[in-house]
């Protein structure tokens, strides 16, 4: 593998429309992005395995919902980032998602304020239509990023680190919130921020270069050169274990007796120390190159997996998750760097989706297998 990978396709095979753009993007507009993104997902994904857990289902239920989840999250990733690109117009399909996304979420609650039965079949009918709309902006929001920025697309991480700030600010108030007022919050207030991101994302300009056809042939080109199956199956690998370390951890941490603060502080501690990452990351691309940094970061994470895998004391992942920040950092940058490398302008966002996809496939066996055990 080297560090510098590209994709020589004639300019006669690309069929590619060129439009005008609405006007110059606000590079101020992807910290707002970003920031209330990753707000909204720690204000909500912290704590809703927990919310479910105290609703009274098993292990094994919510790990057959969020597999269920990352099925519907990966057939839909790859379908929303074709249609970006064939139509040109993310800040629609962004700001339209989340629309969505915020007022399906806002039905959770009213399984049990209703007093359902078998609220397992109703949650998962909520998170199968939810995972619909919400992976139109989890997949978009990157490949709208690295097309305006184009070559400059290593200080993606520059912009990326607002998202950590949203991150840590939510999830540290919300725990001491949720903690006195109960897990009901979570949804309303997810609203709120993900409202301010939808208003948002509408602004984003419209893409400059996109499909004027079906494109298929290309994209069965770019998905089968080796280097990119290579690269898909270690983020495949990567995802696998990722996933499980995160979305089961504040099941593990309440069964080990730690508080919903402690929860909090141990989840966050990862994105504080990103934010240092993300503010020299293109200088850590420039120096070491991507395919470098994509192996640190692995494995930083098995080091990582090893220390909480024989943890005993919850307040030992406050330590411990400090080895998620360069974990998480090095490999997203190095990651999506090397895919719209890989990938032709016309290609960005199916790229991204194909590869968010397979992080929903990771998703369903890590959500499975963690589920079980």
């Amino acid at each position: 593998m080297t560090d510098f990978i590209d994709v020589n396709t004639p300019a006669s095979t690309l069929a590619e429309s060129v439009l005008p753009v609405e006007k110059p993007p606000r590079r101020l507009l992807l910290w707002v992005l970003f920031f209330f993104q990753y707000a909204a997902i720690g204000a909500f994904f912290t704590f809703l395995n927990v919310y479910f857990r105290e609703a009274g289902l098993s292990g094994t239920q919510i790990g057959l919902m969020g597999m269920i989840g990352s099925m519907v999250s990966m057939a839909c990733a790859f379908l929303w980032g074709y249609v970006s690109d064939r139509t040109g117009k993310p800040s629609i399909l962004i700001g339209g998602g989340a629309i969505g996304a915020l007022l399906i979420a806002q039905v959770y609650p009213l399984v049990k304020i209703a007093g359902l039965h078998n609220q397992f079949i109703y949650f998962t009918l909520i998170g199968f239509v939810y995972s619909i709309l919400a992976a139109a902006p989890m997949t978009l929001v990157h490949s709208a990023t690295l097309a305006i920025l184009g070559d400059q697309r290593k200080d993606y991480g520059r912009y990326r680190m607002s998202g950590s700030l949203g991150f840590i600010v939510t999830v540290l108030a919300v725990g001491f919130l949720y903690e006195r007022a109960g897990l009901d919050w979570m949804f309303p207030i997810y609203g709120v921020l993900m409202l301010v991101f939808a208003l948002s994302a509408l602004r984003l300009p419209g893409r400059a270069v996109h499909l004027n056809d079906l494109g298929l042939g290309r994209i069965g080109a770019m998905i089968s050169q080796p280097i990119w199956l290579l690269l898909i199956g270690t983020g495949f690998l990567y995802w696998i274990a990722y996933n499980a370390s995160m979305n089961f951890s504040g099941v593990v941490l309440k069964t080990m007796g730690a508080s919903d603060s402690l929860i909090s502080f141990a989840l966050v501690i990862g994105a504080i120390i990103e934010v240092p990452i993300m503010i020299f990351s293109n200088r850590l691309l420039k120096r070491f190159g991507p395919v470098n940094l994509l192996w640190s970061a692995t494995l930083i994470q098995v080091v990582r997996y090893f220390l909480l895998a024989r943890m005993t004391d919850p307040a030992w992942a406050v330590a411990i998750n400090m080895l998620n920040g360069p974990g998480f950092v090095l490999f997203m940058v190095s990651m999506l760097n090397i895919i719209s490398r890989l990938a032709p302008p016309s290609l960005l966002a199916t790229a991204q989706g194909f590869y968010s996809a397979v992080i929903g496939l990771a998703g369903i066996l890590s959500s499975l297998i963690s589920g079980i055990l």
